[in-house]
Formats: C-alpha cells, structure tokens, sequence
C-alpha cells in the first residue's frame, strides 16, 4: 500500500471523535430537558391545584355567607311575624317574650337570633323616637317604629341585617275604645251596657295585660263630650284603669293618616271583601273557625282608592261570630248577639261605631272619621246589654294575620 495512503487513514482514526461519546452529551442534555420539564410541569400542577383549591374555599366562604344572610333574615322574619302580638314597650324591656329562640338558635343549616331596641337614632332617613321614658336598655316607644337587628352564622361567617319595621297601631291601641278625631259624637243608652279597659282572654278569665282606660281621645274636648253624657248610672258601665267613668286623653294613639295607611295596606291582604253588603249574618272567620282579614268598603268606582275613601256600612247581626281584623270604611253596627273577637279599624266616610242588643267585641275598636260626614266627628252608640272588652289574647290572634311594616333594610358590619 502506498505509504502516502496509509499515513491519510491513520491521520483519520487519529481525530475522529469516539461514537459512545456523543451519545453520552446527547443524553445528558435530554435529561436536564427532561428535568426542567417536569419541573415545571409539577410547578404547573401545583399552581393548579392551588387555584382550585382557593376556588373551592372562595365558593365555600360564599356559599357560607350566603347562608348565614338568609339565617340573619329568617331572624328577621320571625320577629316580624311575632311583635305584633305583644306590647311593644314590654318586649323593649324583656326581649325573651317572643320567645326563647331569640337569644339564639342552633339548627342544622346553622345559629341565627335577634335583638329588638327603639329607634333611638335616625336609621334610613327616619327619625329617631323622641321619647325619654326608659324601658329596659333603652328608651320606651311613643313611634311606633323599633329596630329589628337579625345575626346568622353558618361555617365560621357572621352575617347581620337591621330593619325598622312599624307595628300596626290597631295592634297596640291605648284602649278598647279609641277615637282619633278632636271632636266625637258619642251616645250610651241604658245601664246595661259594658265598656271595659281591664284585659280579658276569650274563656272570660282576666288576662296579664296591665288595664287601660275604657276609652281613649285625643283632645280635651272629646273627652269632656263623652263625660257630659254620661249619667250616674251610667258612669259605673265604662270601667278600666283610673277614675270612674274610665274615659282619658292619650298621646300615643295613632294618628288619622297613619290609619289610613294601614287600611290601605289591609286592604291588599284581605281575606273576604264585601262591597256595601247591608246586613250580614254569617261568620267572619275562617272554615277552621280561624281568623281572617275582613274588609268592607264603598263602591270600587267612588274614589281614586277604589272604594276604600268610601262610605261602606255594615250591619252583622244574628249569632254570628267573626274574628281577626275587620276594616269598615264607613259605619259599623253589630246587633242581636253578633260577637267580634279581634281587632277593628273604622276609618273612612263618616265613620262609627254601633253596639246594641247583646252584641260584643272581646278586643279593641279604632275610628277615624276624614270626611265632614255625620259633622267631622268620630261617633259611636253603645246601648242595651252590649259589651266592648279589652283583650290582648285576641289582639295576638288578630297579629297572627300581620306582620310589622318594613320601613328600611340594610347589613350592616358584625361590629356594628
């Protein structure tokens, strides 16, 4: 072979790099490739699960709070429901009386309690009750208006919600009688008659309420007219708290507008409606013998408030019995021995209020009279053997039906 030849091929195998080389750097580049791939892949997985599980915790602390707000609102609710039935003042001074519940109570879905106070300071463009008298940690009502505040806690989240309701006045009224009007067109007849102011529940027995007078006007001069007519025999028939006759001048008895607003807020929950019906001899009350929302009013066509502006008057005689509330926008007469248990509301055209033969009403009566019929005045006749009693026991009855107004709603901080 030629010397030339052989001196090129050793020259050849001389820097020729070995194979098993090469693949050693190519391997070792796959594997740090490799390497930092699955890195990242774990960084990725764990950034991943990181979101999902913050998302999870996100929708868990919603779902939670969630709860807890309709827990706040169920508080809420329940108070609202159940104020009616009871003297505002007196749940000022001991929440407990609507129950146990309300220092809080623990269900499956979670806690949720209540506390009620007066509106002490302007809350939603409303303003504050200027009373002074005190009734437990604050100050009594003379507005009609408290504080409802409402916690609910589910899973560790706090939520709370306060509202001003408004607790219809013909459920608190300061007497069995109550004319609002400053001048009135009273009439007894007899001395058989009975007005009283003492609380009675329905089996006759007297109930726990504190007595108030056996009727209640706004003016001095109301109550010189229903005094002047009273003879001495008649005097010992109106019974309550105080002297006898039991007859006083309030301050806290709702005001002819605000009983306007609460007919009409009656009127859209009413159970039966009757339009100018005459006389009625059946039963006011539900099939269960239960109370219902009873309304009588004008001719729908009459005025702008169909009918509610209206005189509508009724006539219930006979045996009958009703109970609950019964709205009346002009005169009211129950005769023979009708007998009402509940509350009553007369505001309207000339409205007033008849009792005779051995009718009764075991509750409470409310009049207004807004137009000039029967001169300006509230008026009512009482004669023969008619009764009117207090009675808390079916004014509660009466709240069942009810709920107080909602005025503002808002949620505010835990804090607060």
């Amino acid at each position: 072979m030629c010397p030339l030849l052989l001196k090129e091929r050793s020259a050849s195998r001389k820097d020729a790099v070995p194979s098993h080389t090469i693949y050693s750097q190519e391997g070792g580049f796959v594997l740090v490739l490799v390497l930092l791939l699955t890195g990242f892949l774990l960084l990725l997985g764990s950034a991943l699960l990181t979101i999902a599980s913050s998302e999870r915790q996100v929708g868990s602390n919603d779902r939670s709070g969630a709860q807890a707000l309709y827990l706040a609102e169920a508080a809420i609710e329940r108070t609202r429901r159940l104020l009616p039935g009871f003297s505002v003042n007196d749940v000022l001074v001991n929440n407990l009386l609507l129950g146990g519940w309300i220092n809080g109570t623990s269900t499956d879905s979670g806690t949720y309690r209540a506390t009620v106070t007066n509106n002490v300071a302007s809350i939603g463009g409303l303003p504050q009750d200027g009373g002074t008298a005190v009734c437990g940690s604050t100050t009594c009502d003379i507005d009609g208006l408290v504080v409802i505040t409402g916690t609910g806690t589910f899973q560790g989240s706090l939520r709370v919600v306060r509202v001003v309701v408004e607790v219809p006045p013909i459920l608190r009224p300061p007497a069995p009688l109550t004319l609002v009007n400053s001048t009135v067109d009273p009439l007894f007849d007899g001395e058989s008659f009975l007005v009283s102011g003492f609380d009675r529940n329905l089996d006759g027995g007297a109930g726990p309420s504190p007595a108030r007078p056996a009727i209640a006007l706004v003016s001095s001069e109301a109550a010189s007219a229903v005094l002047g007519i009273l003879t001495p025999g008649q005097q010992s028939r109106v019974l309550g708290v105080g002297a006898t006759p039991s007859v006083a001048v309030v301050a806290n008895a709702a005001t002819s507008d605000t009983l306007q607003r609460v007919k009409l807020q009656l009127a859209r929950q009413a159970d039966r409606v009757f339009v100018n019906p005459g006389t009625i001899s059946e039963d006011l009350r539900r099939i269960d013998g239960s109370g219902q929302v009873t309304l009588v009013t004008g001719h729908p066509s009459a005025d702008s408030n169909r009918g509610l502006d209206t005189a509508g008057d009724v006539i219930l005689e006979g045996s009958g019995h009703g109970s609950g509330v019964l709205v009346v926008t002009g005169e009211l007469t129950l005769r023979g021995s009708y007998r009402f248990d509940g509350a009553v509301l007369l505001v309207g055209d000339g409205s007033r209020l008849t009792l005779e033969g051995d009718s009764m009403i075991i509750g409470s009566v409310v009049i207004a009279n807004r137009t000039t019929s029967h001169a300006g005045r509230a008026g009512f006749a009482i004669r023969d053997r008619a009764q009117l009693h207090f009675s808390q026991e079916t004014l509660r009855g009466a709240a069942r039906l009810l709920s107080a107004r909602l005025r503002t709603w808002q949620e505010i901080p835990a804090s607060q």
